[in-house]
């Protein structure tokens, strides 16, 4: 069952509190189901390793724990309407979940809310997408970053050792002191942007939070930051329909909280200057309302001692495929 578009504020209130409610149900049943098939095993290895032992074992089940009950909220939510916001039960920021002596909290973050660095480059792995180019360029520009990392980036993916004006090939990174070749392949995680040219511990940290290797290549415009509304048109044809600035992405911000957007074309609804953006140009080609991506972070806390489970899940229908996990 869909829900309404624009729901009277107390009935979204409401609805809000059972979300989150929902949410912590689920932690704590599936905590216990998880808690109690653990206990034989945690008992014998604390024996073992002694107290901060014990703990930390405490701390990895119920992070695990943690995971596993945002994966049921993203397996409920599927069922729920055919599209994503940051409304939902999985987007709200749940409480911390208080056991005895210990705590969970976790986060999820749709991972389609950003720009995948992968899909740079065309499927043949030997030239570029232009039009994900120009919004890279544009991203790394509105966060005063250098352009030219979009070169370094682009020969670090693509299947050849010809460089690009501003780019890096291996000739470049083994003069280094500590040499290594380009990869001229996908990157399997975002950590390893650190390795391209151009890309000093400082920008990391400024991209970091606007870029994925893990979501479908299109960008939820219901969930995606400011930064990433901006970027999305650039493009050889963005003269035909004008930019996103910072004035419009308010603007899609603001519209989106009563009004998500149920299919993209919905978008024309909040300004004439975006109606020619979507029906102009290739813009709309980026972009989706639903999302396949997400970022899961559970974190344990026992006695001072916590453990985190990082991993990253992608949602097909009612079910979740993990595909990056760590325990930190």
């Amino acid at each position: 069952m869909r829900r309404p578009a624009n729901p009277p504020a107390s009935g979204r209130s409401r609805r809000n509190e059972a979300g989150v409610a929902l949410l912590v149900t689920l932690l704590v049943l599936v905590l216990i189901v998880l808690l109690t098939i653990e206990i034989f095993r945690v008992g014998a290895r604390a024996a073992q390793t002694g107290a901060y032992g014990r703990d930390s074992i405490r701390c990895a089940l119920v992070a695990e724990g943690g995971v596993a009950a945002a994966k049921v909220a993203l397996r409920e939510d599927s069922r729920d309407n055919d599209y994503d916001t940051l409304n939902e039960i999985w987007s709200r920021p749940a409480p911390p979940i208080e056991l005895g002596d210990g705590t969970i909290n976790v986060t999820v973050e749709d991972e389609e809310r950003k720009f995948n660095l992968n899909r740079l480059i065309l499927p043949n792995g030997n030239a570029p997408d232009e039009q994900r180019l120009a919004v890279f360029r544009k991203l790394l520009a509105n966060l005063g970053l250098d352009p030219l990392v979009a070169d370094a980036t682009i020969d670090w993916l693509d299947n050849d050792d010809t460089t690009r004006s501003g780019g890096a090939e291996s000739s470049y990174y083994l003069s280094l002191p500590v040499p290594y070749r380009a990869k001229n392949d996908l990157f399997d995680t975002v950590e390893e942007l650190r390795l391209v040219r151009g890309v000093t511990k400082d920008a990391f940290e400024k991209l970091r939070p606007f870029v994925t290797v893990y979501s479908s290549g299109f960008v939820n415009i219901n969930t995606a930051p400011k930064e990433i509304l901006m970027a999305l048109s650039a493009g050889k044809d963005a003269s035909d329909g004008g930019e996103i600035g910072g004035a419009a992405a308010d603007q899609i911000v603001e519209y989106r909280k009563d009004k998500p957007f149920q299919k993209t074309r919905d978008l024309q609804n909040v300004s004439a200057q975006l109606k020619d953006l979507y029906d102009k140009t290739r813009f709309r080609d980026l972009i989706e309302v639903k999302s396949t991506a997400f970022r899961v972070r559970s974190t344990g806390d026992f006695g001072g001692t916590a453990r985190t489970v990082d991993a990253v899940g992608i949602r097909s229908g009612n079910d979740i495929q993990w595909r990056y996990w760590r325990l930190e």
